[in-house]
């Protein structure tokens, strides 16, 4: 422990430069001082009760440089795991991990597991949470509380509200306050605004939340701060590809043809709604009488022109089409990585809840509707 400290206040004592160096060059000083670390680790005995909280130090240690430790750190993360499920700070640090390279979904799973291995849930905030994360959201707090001007603290706290986030239901003010804590780390400490880290995982959230042309602008950002970086640039490409390819599916619909594409025009029959069919019922609604932002006790039904998803599978995005020939995205969320539905269905979503996007970014225009779905378990798909 003290020697990740000590590592950590190093990385802190180091003057940024500018273009930024190489992380990948051996000679690099925080790179040098990281496998110095390393091998002091090695050398500390360590009893067998033991090994899993020195892996998960190991894995805090690598993650000082993570363009070049970040591979190792998930390997250690998950031998730590398998000596001890229960380890909340490894399942913690392996959702930190994933997330930073996109991997939503394993994000996710990794910060559930931080609440079901260590078996401790209790309220927290109005929603659940779990001790560990309660522990490092406590940590921070007091952190920035301690010393306000500390853009490391701020950050630190932004990405616990992002764990807390995403073990807790999702809730919106969870990514409120993680978004609150990285504007304040950047306005507080040049330091922190110059952390392509800090840029990467805001974007990751934005584009979580459909903010999509903040998440290209951050993705920009962190590439412009870490040059020999892959990450943001590949980030970048996949969600501008992802954007493209949406628009021009919905401007052609989904790109069918001829005898295909009348099959799916026209009204779709109420009973496809299923459950929401019927006196009591939401109302039937195209897409035009729906209104920016929530639409309760309304339900829109098309039929699937195409579905669509980024690497990574989030979000999972279906182009609908309703009876009178208007098209939206749908896009869905915490889905399965099997579920998915195919062209031709008849998709009921109830209570919509549409945007009207209009993204600008180098000289490129995304403009759709949009409607987002938090779980695929209140769709109706033909009818079920």
């Amino acid at each position: 422990q003290v020697l990740v400290t000590d590592l950590y206040r190093f990385r802190d004592t180091l003057t940024p430069r500018d273009p930024p160096g190489d992380p990948n060059d051996p000679a690099d000083p925080l790179v040098a001082e990281m496998e110095k670390t390393l091998k002091l680790m090695e050398e500390v005995q360590v009893s067998p009760e033991g090994r899993g909280r020195a892996l998960v130090l190991r894995a805090r240690a690598l993650g000082v440089a993570p363009e070049v430790g970040g591979a190792r750190a998930e390997l250690a993360l998950g031998h730590a795991l398998k000596l001890d499920p229960a380890l909340g700070a490894a399942w913690r640090q392996l959702g930190e991990q994933r997330w930073r390279r996109g991997d939503i979904r394993g994000a996710r799973d990794a910060f559930g597991g931080a609440l079901q291995q260590v078996g401790l849930l209790r309220s927290f905030g109005g929603h659940w949470g779990g001790e560990a994360l309660r522990e490092s959201l406590a940590q921070a707090e007091a952190a920035v509380r301690s010393d306000p001007s500390d853009g490391q603290s701020w950050y630190v706290l932004g990405n616990a509200h992002v764990s807390l986030y995403f073990a807790g239901g999702q809730n919106p003010g969870s990514a409120r306050r993680a978004l609150a804590a990285y504007a304040q780390a950047e306005r507080v400490d040049p330091a922190a605004a110059a952390n392509p880290d800090l840029h990467l995982n805001r974007a990751t959230l934005l584009q979580y939340l459909e903010r999509f042309q903040a998440a290209l602008e951050g993705l920009s950002r962190a590439a412009e701060l870490a040059p020999s970086w892959d990450e943001p640039r590949k980030r970048h490409g996949n969600l501008l590809e992802f954007l493209s390819r949406l628009c021009s599916l919905l401007a052609n619909r989904g790109k069918l043809r001829g005898k295909r594409r009348r099959g799916l025009a026209g009204p779709v029959p109420l009973p496809l709604l299923g459950p929401l069919a019927g006196a009591g019922g939401p109302r039937p609604s195209p897409i035009t009488a729906l209104r920016p932002g929530p639409n309760p006790q309304r339900v829109l039904l098309g039929r699937v022109l195409f579905s669509l998803a980024p690497p990574g599978g989030v979000p999972y995005a279906v182009g609908l089409q309703d009876g009178g020939g208007a098209v939206a995205a749908v896009t869905v969320y915490n889905a399965a990585p099997a579920w998915g539905v195919t062209v031709g269905d008849a998709l009921g979503v109830p209570d919509p809840v549409l945007t009207q996007h209009q993204h600008q970014h180098q000289g490129q225009t995304f403009s759709f509707l949009g409607i987002r779905v938090s779980s695929p378990l209140s769709l109706v798909v033909n009818g079920k």
